[in-house]
């Protein structure tokens, strides 16, 4: 029965899962069209090199693939090997991969304020909604041991700058760390901690963010930077899908709940500096560094008093 199926695989009737066979879909029909992952046309076609045809169409940008050109791509519950990444013909050469390790990838990303379309002062930072255009260079990859997550290596890579235009809000916590709003400059944020405090926050804020707005964590995304404006330092949380899909704006209402969501996420976690359970994020384009437990607590209750 086994070899049947495999036949009728090979003759592109049947396709195989994890689960078993299931029928193949038909080349072109309109459900087709509409993915999953990402609201964007710009699409990479996965090329199994084991099979000499398509598996399936991933919908969206270069980082999906997580570094591409030998890092590890998990595509329909099975691991995959990036053998190429041809961005001109828009598709990727892939093979199954059965090793004892994963890659995570390490990216700089920056995000331009193009129109504010709200703002508001609250818990002493200003609030702002938006439309901005996020940019991101992956810089490489991370081999980590499947089982004990041991660091391996890096692997560095040359690729090209994708970026899109989506919708965010943002707030400036200037005030907060004591930068030059604050009004008591004794009281300013101990600026070794800042940079590791930011990330926890942006972590834990898109970790609860499903609480409020009904959606996967990954639908959203965030980053800190300095804004061009003031150079004060700023938590972005964006759509991560182009044009933007309402998602962040759910959390522009409610701050005070989405505060308080977070302050128990990383308070109540019973680890010391901080886990997969509270302030890290397995997508991380920063590879988890810095993170500061203990300073994004500080921040939430500067924000909270």
């Amino acid at each position: 029965m086994i070899d049947r199926a495999r036949a009728l695989a090979e003759a592109g009737l049947l396709r195989e899962r994890v689960t078993g066979f299931v029928p193949a879909h038909a080349e072109d029909y309109p459900a087709g069209r509409v993915a999953l992952r990402s609201a964007s046309f710009d699409n990479f076609a996965l090329i199994d090199s084991s099979l000499g045809r398509d598996p399936r169409h991933d919908r969206g940008h270069a980082r999906l693939l997580d570094g591409a050109r030998g890092a590890i791509y998990l595509h329909l519950g099975r691991s995959y090997n990036v053998l190429e990444l041809d961005f001109a013909a828009r598709r990727a050469i892939l093979e199954p991969f059965h090793g004892n390790y994963f890659t995570q990838a390490k990216s700089e990303s920056m995000t331009y304020i193009e129109r504010m379309l709200e703002t508001r002062e609250t818990h002493g930072v200003r609030l702002s909604y938006g439309e901005v255009v996020y940019s991101e260079t992956v810089l490489g990859y991370q081999r980590k041991g499947l089982q004990d997550h041991v660091v391996i290596d890096f692997q560095s890579l040359d690729m090209p700058t994708t970026e899109f235009a989506t919708r965010a809000l943002w707030y400036e916590l200037d005030a907060v760390v004591g930068g030059p709003l604050a009004p008591n400059p004794a009281e300013a944020f101990p600026p070794d901690l800042l940079l590791g405090s930011l990330h926890a926050l942006e972590h834990a804020q898109i970790a609860v963010l499903p609480l409020i707005a009904m959606c996967d964590r990954w639908t959203s995304r965030a980053l800190d930077q300095r804004t061009p404006a003031d150079g004060g330092p700023t938590i972005f949380i964006y759509d991560g899908h182009p044009g933007g899909i309402g998602i962040t704006r759910r959390g522009y209402d409610p701050l005070t709940g989405w505060c308080s969501d977070a302050q128990r996420l990383i308070g109540e976690c019973p680890c010391k500096d901080g886990c997969p359970s509270c302030v890290q994020s397995p997508k991380c384009g920063n590879l988890n560094d810095p993170l500061s437990k203990r300073g994004s607590l500080e921040l939430l209750a500067r924000m909270q008093a």
